[in-house]
């Protein structure tokens, strides 16, 4: 294997990890947490930064229309992951690129680590809208089947991102939040029923 080089199956094995950093709660010690607390006021931790959050500058909407270049290379990324081809949709992907899925940013920095964020995506997805904001596109994806995927009860699932597209390739791509449906409007009071 060249060095620098690291198997799919270690990065599968670190992203399980990092899914499960401050899921559990470990062991506490009551007794010397109630003497510390009698004696003296501690105080409360800071909260480390959530390792999900998006970083900062990557846009959650769009402000503008997309840029047609990128709208092609999104376009074509997804038709190749829907047809199962799963090694020329990694090639649409720059190497070192940047890559968030209800994980931690990830750096990919190998062939290995392009085609493993394409595996690990188990739906196809239709891009149902796309617009700019900054150098990155918002879309809006409709989740569908695709060959050699397990999409499960996901088909027909939105979900969104912002990728940004440099030189052709996709240069980094965020996960982000879903949309809450706004909230209507309280219907007005009448006669109890």
């Amino acid at each position: 294997m060249a060095a620098g080089r690291r198997p799919a199956a270690a990065l599968a094995v670190a992203l399980a990890v990092l899914a499960g950093v401050g899921c559990g709660g470990g062991s506490s010690n009551t007794t010397s947490s109630t003497a510390a607390s009698s004696t003296q006021a501690q105080p409360a931790p800071t909260p480390p930064p959530d390792p999900l959050a998006l970083p900062r500058g990557v846009p959650d909407h769009a402000t503008g229309p997309a840029q047609a270049s990128s709208r092609r290379v999104i376009d074509g990324w997804l038709r190749a992951l829907r047809h199962g081809e799963v090694k020329r949709a990694a090639h649409y992907f720059a190497l070192p690129s940047k890559f968030q899925n209800g994980t931690p940013v990830l750096t990919v920095d190998s062939e290995i680590e392009r085609e493993a964020i394409n595996v690990a995506l188990p739906c196809g997805a239709v891009a149902t809208s796309m617009g700019g904001a900054g150098a990155f596109t918002i879309v809006g994806f409709r989740l569908v089947e695709r060959a050699g995927g397990n999409c499960g009860s996901g088909v027909g699932g939105r979900a969104r991102g912002a990728i940004r597209v440099e030189h052709g390739k996709i240069k980094e791509w965020y996960r982000l939040p879903d949309r809450q449906a706004p909230q209507a409007a309280p219907a007005p009071a009448g006669p109890a029923v």
